[in-house]
């Protein structure tokens, strides 16, 4: 480092905000931002060490909250069409979906079979093998319910 504390702290802060770009997740570029704070106020006024670091830590816990409720109101703004919902969850894809029960029904359990896959299906009814069914609701991403 070198010995005037405007360059360390534009050094930290390029450093913090090229590591945004390498590590996972959106908190990095905050930090960085603090300390091209921090570079302006030691360029304009002579602070001490610890003063320094005190501003550090204010501003990068402020900029952290604006950045976390930016984000928030962001991502709630952002509205996914509706073939999209379900793209990561392939048991809510099946919804509204025949389909043939694999297996006799005991305990309200049975198995029906989606392609070449089996899935666990809760049902009401003493569904026979090779009955049609239809999908109509998930439960925890693994049974399926059936009528």
């Amino acid at each position: 480092m070198s010995d005037s504390p405007v360059i360390n702290w534009v050094i930290i802060g390029l450093v913090l905000s090229l590591l945004e770009l390498i590590v996972p997740g959106v908190y990095l570029i905050w930090f960085g931002l603090a300390a091209f704070v921090v570079s302006t106020a030691v360029y304009f006024i002579p602070l001490e060490f610890t003063t320094q670091l005190i501003i550090f830590a204010v501003i990068s816990g402020i900029f952290a909250v604006i950045g976390a409720a930016v984000y928030r109101y962001a991502f709630n703004k952002v509205q996914v069409p509706e073939e999209y919902r379900n793209l990561n969850n392939p048991a809510a894809q099946l919804v509204g979906q025949l389909v043939t029960v694999a297996e006799d029904a005991a305990d309200n359990r049975t198995k029906v079979k989606i392609g070449d896959t089996y899935w666990l299906a809760s049902c009401q009814k003493p569904f026979k093998k090779g009955d049609t069914v239809k999908v109509v609701g998930v439960r925890d991403n693994l049974i399926l319910i059936i009528e």
